[in-house]
């Protein structure tokens, strides 16, 4: 890894959602990679497939509240939510942002193109349509200011956008960009430029197991051979 450990994993998902494994088993996990925190974040509620939310959504929370005080001293367990892009500017933040340590901000699949120009991939080969990649980061950046985004998750995934523009206006903004370790959505060209505008990058698992917590490999490979890893802000020099 270059000479850097990372410290904290911000990503994580639990049975609440489509993972396999509960939010205590990813604090264990997490204490086992030797973290010094973790999150589980959950997708938000504007997701039709996987969206926790009402009475679901507050015991997750009521659990997470638990583990923080029962691993105190041992890791920082995190309250985190990603939420998904809704419209044009628009997501599902709950009333209660402010509640949570991390909010992530993703476009993801299950959920309608927020404007036009904002089709999937698969949606832009099928229809022949053309997809409008700074039009979409435009309505992304939107999103992650009007609900105050921590992290943009898996840029590029899903839906082209134009990731120098969006890069110049996270680091504006005091956003991250995701390197996601489940799989890596910028290119080695791509993580330089975000690294060259001075915008900071954060590797998440995105673990949908226990056993994927603290699995940074994909993303740390590709930090690697960008050779950007002073701009990864949850790596420390050994």
């Amino acid at each position: 890894m270059s000479g850097y450990r990372i410290f904290e994993d911000l990503h994580t998902h639990t049975y609440y959602s489509h993972g396999k494994g509960s939010p205590r088993e990813n604090v264990l996990a997490a204490i086992g990679r030797g973290l010094e925190k973790v999150a589980v974040s959950e997708h938000g509620p504007g997701h039709f497939s996987f969206g926790v939310r009402g009475k679901k959504l507050e015991k997750l929370n009521a659990e997470l509240a638990a583990l923080k005080d029962e691993f105190a001293g041992r890791i920082e367990v995190l309250r985190g939510l990603e939420l998904n892009v809704m419209d044009f500017g628009k997501s599902d933040c709950p009333e209660n942002r402010g509640d949570y340590d991390v909010i992530i901000l993703g476009y993801h699949k299950s959920v309608p193109p927020f404007n036009k120009h904002a089709l999937s991939i698969w949606g832009e080969s099928l229809l022949g349509i053309k997809n409008d990649p700074h039009r979409n980061a435009e309505g992304i950046l939107a999103a992650a200011y009007s609900c105050r985004a921590n992290i943009i998750s898996h840029p590029g995934l899903y839906l082209k956008v134009d990731i120098p523009y969006m890069a110049e206006c996270c680091r504006q903004m005091g956003i991250l960009m995701e390197v996601n370790s489940a799989r890596v959505t910028m290119s080695c060209e791509e993580l330089k430029t975000v690294a060259r505008l001075g915008c900071g990058l954060i590797i998440g698992s995105d673990a949908h197991t226990p056993q994927r917590v603290g699995d940074f490999e994909l993303a740390s490979a590709a930090v690697t051979e960008a050779g950007v890893w002073s701009s990864v802000v949850n790596a420390k020099r050994e």
